[in-house]
């Protein structure tokens, strides 16, 4: 091959190459090379190689060139971040450096150096190690660590917080999901496992608090989350997670007094009943008035027709249909609760009469209501039924112009609760209305558009509390919603 293509490829090179003699005077160098450590092209040829290393360290590079000398191989390049380049204007740079034995045209045994500027990977590798160790300090003082499940190979990994946490030993766990199941708290091992399994069957996120006994006795209280990760084919090969310590939290939540939680209930429904008072019905009132002032000026100025009669009539009967409504709505939420005493309720026989109520709206939008069998517990029968009467009936009102209406209901284990979910396909929710969703008379649609008081959602919320659960639910507009509520198992 023609020399002149080694020649350029030599001078061409992104790295520096520097050729020096066993003495280590430098013979040749390239560009690079003395652009690296700030020199002018030709400059470094005849100095030394110790030139090109910090004054500190001199001493100790003599010995690593003698050593390679005398004990010469091939020496490939890599990251180390410890290695330190001397620059011209005495400033340091960070350089990576592959070393190679070559001979020259007489057979002298010369060093070629090829040497890499990492300065900035080792100022990025230095923020990410600062990232990381600003990590690790909030790992710490959230009492929180990660752990993955490889579920083909049943094999658990633990970041050093979560042996922390459990107050275990590297190495003294078995690191399975069996040897995992032994370590929860022995009433709480087959809901955690339960729990787990329906988050894969179900495809909802692990969310738990189990209970853990420390080595030394202690009573823990831990949060495990979970994400599950699939293949192609849409099964689960992992989960990645976290667990955090929340004892003191669980403590916090157990001393809390029953009657403190009701009292704030209570006055929180005072301050509903407050506004709606001084809002909500009055509107109805103020526009009886209203009606009534125009039909005065009507008479006074001349005799109205009997069509214009009629006409002012129907407004005052709508106004006053509308304060009907929302007086009965306001009785009956104050009245949850109180109808009807807890008996054993089955949600199959439940919802049949429920969507029974729905017929003439099924009928007419060709709607369908899909559930598996649902759970029989112990609950208000007449709360529960109202329950899933609104949630129903909110997939049948805000279902999407000229698509049939499909409301999906289901239902999981998780140990002391039921987890229901009712998915619709409707116009969906948009987020920034969570925190007004579940308020007294709240209505996110004008009265026009989509008939309702907005208390449906408020005695949802109500029935769930009343039977220890959470109500919550996930929606994007024009993607449907999907509303989530646990009840507990027995309820006393």
């Amino acid at each position: 091959m023609d020399s002149k293509i080694y020649l350029n490829a030599f001078e061409r090179s992104p790295d520096g190459i520097i050729i020096c003699d066993l003495d280590a005077k430098i013979i040749l160098t390239n560009k690079a090379a003395s652009h690296i450590f700030g020199y002018e092209v030709g400059e470094l040829e005849g100095k030394s190689i110790q030139d090109l290393i910090p004054p500190h360290l001199r001493d100790k590079h003599k010995f690593h060139f003698r050593s390679f000398v005398s004990h010469p191989s091939a020496r490939s390049m890599s990251n180390n971040m410890k290695l330190v380049g001397y620059r011209k204007d005495a400033s340091n740079v960070s350089i990576s450096i592959a070393l190679n034995i070559i001979q020259n045209d007489s057979g002298e045994e010369l060093i070629l150096a090829v040497i890499r500027e990492i300065t900035e990977f080792v100022r990025k590798n230095e923020e990410l190690e600062k990232v990381s160790d600003q990590l690790k300090e909030a790992l710490q003082l959230s009492r929180l660590g990660h752990w993955e499940f490889d579920i083909a190979n049943d094999k658990i990994l633990w970041s050093h917080e979560v042996y922390e946490i459990f107050e275990l030993e590297q190495g003294t766990f078995s690191s399975t999901m069996d040897g995992f199941e032994m370590l929860v708290h022995e009433e709480d091992r087959e809901f955690v496992k339960q729990s787990y399994q329906n988050s894969i069957t179900s495809q909802i996120p692990y969310n738990i608090v189990h209970r853990y006994i420390t080595p030394k006795g202690s009573l823990k209280f831990l949060r495990e989350r979970g994400r599950h990760i699939y293949d192609s084919e849409g099964l689960v090969v992992k989960t990645v997670g976290t667990v955090q310590d929340v004892t003191e939290v669980q403590k916090q939540r157990l001393l809390l007094n029953d009657y403190i939680l009701k009292l704030e209930s209570k006055n929180k429904e005072l301050e509903d009943y407050t506004h709606i008072a001084t809002h909500d019905l009055q509107e109805p009132v103020n526009n009886i008035r209203g009606i009534i002032s125009l039909m005065i000026e009507e008479l006074d100025n001349n005799s109205p027709t009997r069509e214009e009669i009629i006409y002012f009539i129907d407004l005052i009967k709508k106004a006053s249909e509308r304060l009907s409504t929302l007086i009965k709505g306001l009785m009956e939420t104050a009245r949850l609760g109180q109808i009807d005493p807890i008996s054993e309720v089955d949600c199959n026989e439940l919802l049949v009469e429920v969507i029974e109520g729905f017929q003439f709206q099924i009928n007419n939008s060709s709607a369908k209501i899909n559930y598996p069998p649902l759970p029989t517990l112990k609950g208000y029968r007449f709360e529960l039924s109202l329950l899933f009467q609104n949630l129903i009936s909110n997939g049948l009102k805000y279902s999407k112009k000229g698509v049939v209406p499909v409301i999906k209901i289901d239902c999981h284990n998780q140990g002391a609760d039921w987890l229901f979910t009712v998915e619709d396909n409707g116009i969906g929710i948009d987020p920034v209305h969570k925190d007004k969703l579940f308020k007294m008379f709240r209505r996110l649609h004008a009265q026009d558009d989509i008939e309702g008081t907005g208390i449906g959602l408020v005695q949802c919320k109500k029935i769930v509390e009343q039977h220890n659960g959470a109500i919550w639910f996930e929606s994007e507009p024009g993607k449907g919603t999907v509303f989530y509520f646990t009840l507990r198992k027995n309820n006393n």
